[in-house]
């Protein structure tokens, strides 16, 4: 997959003198990312691989039974996995997954649905609550966690908990708890074949897990070239619901994580229902905004008409736009390949910010407030 493309003149115009003098890339990542955020990256490929084999023995003490619905508790990083496996579901499933980012879990929950709990470090406090508050329901339950107060109360109550490799920030082990999950899934009969494919996904992801690495020079690097285009402008991720939807979310997270760098999220087709009525003020912010429209082949035509549209739509409004088509053979990897370029895009911006890709200063600035 590349993200190549004619750029605008005004693009061109607007990149930093550092983008067009070179950037030193191999002493920024030297000095910034001493906790190894891009070579977590580049592992994803085998992390995928070893979620699958993380979940094999747990799944053994799991029921094969189908529920009516598989419910995700989670936030942040560790929520992203079930977005994923929703949108998956959708297309290729037997069953609806749902995710709850919140401390209180649906009304409508019910013995027949099978819950999942995810919280990496084990201790986020939604999850914990939302746990605390399904005790009562009865029914399969299963955990994904390193550790933690999470993984206690599993062991505890004896909840099957799939144990994920520890040392990680919660955003960089996607590929662990996305491939356990998604594993969960195919045992329950909620997606076929699941792990055969995700093998497959990920030896499609061992090419551009090269080619977009940190030791690519710029001049052959697509995602290195399209942090430097992304750098100075506030980013709208603009994507199929029924397709790349999860891949914007995930975007979305890392630019905001690894990159302190603002950007949200617009699903087509309802983006074309309100926002495209709203890049004409404030005067001259529009100007100041970069689009990445995430697309995928098999998007309905009538939304691939959409994006026809809109990048037309908002050129004539000054906004840059950049198009990202995930490769593979089929929606998964397509979605996974997408995934991977975003969070190579959000490592080099961080970078291009001059800031730590694995630090979390508001996050924890916020947690230090909530704990006071």
């Amino acid at each position: 997959m590349s993200p190549a493309r004619k750029v605008p003149a005004a693009a061109r115009r607007g990149r930093s003198a550092a983008a067009r003098r070179g950037v030193d890339w191999e002493g920024r990542i030297s000095r910034l990312d001493r906790e190894g955020m891009g070579a977590r990256i580049e592992s994803t490929p085998a992390m995928l691989r070893a979620g699958v084999d993380l979940a094999t023995p747990v799944l053994r003490r799991i029921e094969p039974l189908k529920p009516r619905r598989l419910v995700l508790m989670g936030m942040g990083g560790s929520a992203m996995a079930g977005d994923l496996l929703r949108v998956w579901a959708d297309r290729e499933g037997t069953a609806p997954i749902h995710v709850c980012r919140h401390y209180e879990p649906p009304a409508w929950l019910t013995p027949e649905d099978f819950l999942v709990f995810s919280s990496y470090s084990g201790e986020t406090e939604e999850t914990l609550a939302a746990h605390a508050a399904c005790r009562s329901l009865g029914g399969r339950a299963c955990v994904l966690a390193s550790g933690g107060t999470l993984a206690t109360r599993a062991r505890k109550e004896g909840t099957p908990w799939i144990a994920l490799p520890g040392g990680h920030p919660p955003r960089a082990a996607l590929g662990y708890s996305f491939a356990a999950l998604a594993s969960l899934a195919e045992h329950l009969g909620l997606v076929e074949r699941a792990s055969a494919q995700i093998q497959a996904a990920s030896l499609e992801l061992e090419g551009p897990a090269i080619a977009w690495g940190r030791g690519v020079v710029e001049s052959r690097n697509p995602a290195k070239r399209l942090a430097i285009r992304l750098k100075n402008r506030a980013v709208v991720l603009i994507a199929n619901a029924r397709t790349m939807e999860p891949v914007a979310l995930r975007w979305k997270g890392q630019l905001n994580e690894n990159a302190k760098h603002l950007a949200w999220v617009s699903p087509l087709p309802e983006m074309n229902h309100n926002e495209v009525d709203s890049y004409r003020n404030p005067k001259g912010h529009a100007a100041r905004l970069s689009a990445v429209l995430l697309t995928d082949p098999a998007d309905h035509p009538r939304v691939a008409k959409r994006f026809d549209w809109v990048r037309g739509y908002l050129r004539r409004q000054g906004v840059d736009s950049e198009r990202v088509s995930g490769n593979g053979p089929d929606p998964l990897s397509r979605m996974l390949s997408a995934v991977l370029l975003g969070d190579f895009v959000s490592y080099y911006l961080a970078l291009l910010h001059d800031v730590d890709p694995s630090a979390l200063p508001g996050v924890t600035l916020l947690k230090r407030f909530l704990a006071s």
